[in-house]
């Protein structure tokens, strides 16, 4: 409280007061301040001569104040006696201020310090104001001490945080956090919240009890105006933004209900219950997400000039700023973005199909906007980013089985010229419909390839069941398991060869009519 006090009389002191001017007080009120001469008296002179007669009007009783005009300004008596007089040049007219108006202020001041001597006279008063103080003081006291209290419980139970006794809502977070971390801050939170509040009963403890007593009131009355005029901001504030907040509420409001609507049809038209034209359930989720990001950029635009703020230049720079970072880390990421969006509405791939991105292969499990999930045939997960996708191309080996045709494995071989062709063809044949899980229809057949120099490249091809793409691996391994067998059966080499010395005529690599065998040595063909 007496800190109080001397910030208060510092405030006060003569040395906000022109030099030149005169105070009238009362007691420890500021009736008024008189600033110019009146005929030989100074406006010193004058608050003086005012002051000694508003003490012998009261030491008479007079208790009652008026104000009469006159021509050269407005004269303030006391008890129907002369107290003093407000001319023209006591009023700053630069600020806008009338002699009428400043002479309305003065009265009231004086009529307050009236009551207030009449006061400090009274025994009866000053005991009723002590009383006050002492229940104020209690009060005080007690309101303290359960801060106090409720500071340490709240601490206790920031020590025994655990993750089953958070609300629901907060136990996802403290599978990320320990809740134990934030005990500190929590400590921290509940000493500022109890010292706030702590400082704000002692302040209105000290304007109640300063206003109690009638040599203090005026001080009291001084905290108690600027708490007065917070409030009265922060209400005049509150009110002139509660209309654009409502529309911020509004377009909040109806941004999320559009979004609702959004994500309604996009999953009705991938359940297939609903067709749009040009919106395919594959394409549907997408298209629900740029919508949604559009929807509420346009929501933000337009609510962005009723925000609080939002006109001043440290808001503006703060959005430049953020514009500036975004456009410059964003470049990589909104080609990811794009290559996405054009996998997402070619149609690509799907999740559940087996695919091959660039040098992966496996079953797509999730296609996001930036990067592709695959599962591949050994579990491993891989992430191949989207624009390696289309940069290196995408073959989908389970689209075939939506276009109602097979997946057809295939293996390649090279033979010598000394292997007849159709004996190769017959051995690859029989090789495929060995092979574990070949179906019987359609029959697998053999391609000619290539006739180069010393070998033939032959080409087995067998159908699969695109159901089955997901295990091409162990299928490719069957076929080739297969090959090797009866080529191996058969007694025929499986390699390609090459020769470094001149044929001497005594033996030809080239083969006879189909089946025949080769020439014996001393019969070239």
């Amino acid at each position: 409280m007496m800190a109080a006090l001397a910030l208060l009389l510092l405030l006060q002191g003569p040395a906000a007061v022109p030099a030149d001017s005169g105070v009238i007080r009362l007691g420890a009120r500021t009736i008024a301040t008189l600033r110019a001469p009146v005929g030989a008296s100074t406006a010193g002179e004058r608050a003086l001569a005012a002051e000694t007669r508003i003490a012998h009007l009261l030491e008479r009783g007079a208790d009652s104040v008026s104000l009469e005009p006159l021509h050269d300004g407005v004269l303030v008596r006391l008890g129907g006696e002369r107290a003093f007089m407000i001319v023209l040049g006591d009023v700053d007219t630069l600020a806008g201020a009338t002699v009428a108006g400043a002479a309305e202020a003065a009265a009231t001041q004086l009529q307050a310090g009236v009551r207030d001597d009449l006061e400090a006279r009274s025994v009866r008063a000053l005991a009723i104001a002590s009383g006050l103080a002492a229940v104020a003081t209690i009060l005080l006291l007690l309101g303290l001490r359960i801060l106090l209290r409720l500071r340490h419980w709240l601490d206790s139970q920031a020590g025994q945080l655990r993750r089953a006794s958070l609300p629901a809502p907060f136990r996802r977070l403290a599978g990320v956090f320990d809740p134990r971390l934030a005990v500190r801050p929590i400590h921290l939170l509940t000493s500022a919240g109890m010292w706030t509040l702590g400082l704000a009963l002692c302040y209105l403890y000290v304007a109640f009890v300063l206003t109690r007593f009638p040599w203090t009131r005026p001080w009291g009355e001084q905290l108690g105006e600027v708490l007065l005029d917070l409030l009265r901001r922060l209400g005049a504030g509150t009110l002139h933004f509660l209309p654009k907040l409502a529309v911020v509420v509004l377009i909040f409001l109806g941004t999320r209900l559009l979004a609702r609507g959004v994500h309604r049809l996009s999953t009705a038209v991938q359940a297939g219950a609903l067709a749009i034209p040009g919106v395919h359930p594959e394409t549907a989720e997408p298209t629900r997400r740029i919508a949604t990001v559009l929807l509420w950029l346009f929501a933000v635009i337009v609510a962005y000039p009723y925000l609080p703020g939002s006109d001043s230049a440290a808001f503006k720079g703060v959005s430049v700023f953020a514009g500036l970072l975004l456009s410059l880390g964003s470049a990589g990421l909104v080609g990811q973005a794009m290559s996405g969006l054009v996998l997402m509405y070619a149609r690509s791939y799907r999740p559940g199909d087996y695919v091959r991105l660039g040098e992966v292969e496996g079953v797509v499990q999730e296609l996001g906007m930036l990067s592709t999930r695959l599962r591949t045939p050994k579990d491993e997960y891989v992430v191949v980013p989207n624009s390696v996708a289309t940069a290196q191309g995408v073959t989908n080996y389970s689209a075939a089985g939506r276009a109602g045709h097979p997946i057809l494995l295939h293996s390649s071989i090279t033979i010598g010229y000394d292997v007849p062709r159709a004996r190769v063809e017959s051995l690859l044949l029989d090789a495929a419909r060995r092979m574990e899980g070949a179906p019987e229809a359609p029959a697998p057949f053999v391609l000619v390839r290539a006739l180069n120099d010393w070998y033939v490249e032959y080409q087995v091809n067998v159908a699969l069941d695109p159901a089955r793409a997901a295990a091409l691996p162990k299928y490719y391994s069957a076929l080739h398991t297969a090959i090797y067998d009866a080529f191996a059966e058969a007694g025929v080499e499986i390699m390609s060869p090459s020769y470094f010395a001149l044929r001497d005529g005594n033996a030809r690599t080239v083969p006879g009519p189909a089946g025949a065998p080769p020439a014996p040595p001393g019969r070239p063909g």
